[in-house]
């Protein structure tokens, strides 16, 4: 059995079609199905139900796809690890990061480390942090840049900074005669105010929405919901509107331009902040390219996301 068998199998588990494999994997459709037939014939049982429509895994099939994904990790473990024994300049860094985070802070990290190590490649893959996890676990991914909390108990995180949530009201919202907002300051609220107010918030499914669910939990109160967004950018220009009030993260207020701003709170009633860390499976080895540049994440972030002269009140 060969490793390119193990790729080939898993290709047409993917795809659901020998067809779709065979062009995804730059050979004929009969040569892709004899070597099929071949590796059936070795195991002495059948991987796939061909169909006419679609073709499905057998019950070995699956455990063999089970066991196959393994075997293909382990053997890129094995090449980054005999890379790295032989300290090479050249390498390969496969890593995920979210949209979000990819807008307001990748771009520092990309041009240090390609000043760094410019013979490494980087493959990048943008996706929401749920996704991001999912491909870390199906080993195409070597870490990712995301944000907590995870359920996954597949993974080792490693701390980048924590980030501060604000309460953004409309600057004509009556709160601000209750707690004003000084230039340059924040007010301070609590969210158990807003319990009468319109919301508008990410979708659900969202991380950042489950996030701030959390905060009208502790809040004691259901929210009245009048609009929902994949956009926090739209998120805020509604705000700023006056359509509702919602939740900004720090790092968003700083590159809000002036004339899109409203006015932004912190909540004392709720633990009003989110952790972005870097992401890896437990039994995934850490290239040395990989390491080099989570270092470069960490120091970058320590440096960029020091907001104490901000969080004044």
């Amino acid at each position: 059995m060969q490793l390119r068998n193990i790729e080939y199998v898993l290709s047409i588990a993917e795809t659901g079609s020998f067809s779709k494999s065979a062009k995804k994997l730059y050979i004929s459709q009969p040569a892709l199905s004899q070597t099929i037939q071949r590796l059936e014939e070795e195991l002495g049982a059948k991987l796939f139900v061909r169909g006419s429509n679609e073709t499905s895994l057998t019950r070995a099939g699956e455990l063999f796809v089970e066991d196959a994904k393994k075997i293909l990790m382990l053997s890129e473990q094995i090449k980054k690890k005999m890379a790295d024994v032989q300290d090479l300049l050249e390498g390969h860094v496969v890593l995920g990061i979210s949209q979000y985070n990819g807008q307001l802070y990748f771009s520092n990290m990309l041009l240090e480390f390609k000043k760094r190590y410019p013979n490494i490649k980087l493959s990048i893959v943008e996706d929401y942090s749920s996704a991001l996890e999912h491909r870390l676990t199906t080993g195409s991914l070597d870490f990712a840049i995301l944000t907590a909390p995870s359920n996954s108990d597949e993974m080792l995180f490693e701390h980048l900074f924590f980030e501060e949530i604000f309460l953004a009201a409309p600057s004509s919202h009556p709160v601000g005669e209750k707690a004003p907002v000084r230039p340059g300051r924040f007010g301070s609220v609590e969210l158990s105010w807003f319990k009468d107010d319109e919301f508008v918030l990410m979708k659900s499914g969202h991380r950042f929405r489950a996030i701030t669910d959390t905060f009208f939990r502790q809040a004691g109160f259901e929210p009245r919901v009048v609009f929902e967004s994949r956009s926090s950018n739209t998120i805020q220009s509604f705000i700023t509107g006056g359509v509702g009030v919602g939740f900004i993260t720090a790092t968003q207020q700083r590159n809000t331009p002036a004339k899109w701003r409203s006015a932004y709170y912190r909540m004392e009633d709720v633990d009003a902040k989110r952790e972005h860390v870097v992401a890896y499976r437990k039994d995934a080895y850490v290239s040395y390219a990989a390491r080099a540049f989570i270092e470069i994440a960490k120091t970058i972030c320590k440096r960029q996301f020091n907001y104490a002269d901000d969080m004044t009140t």
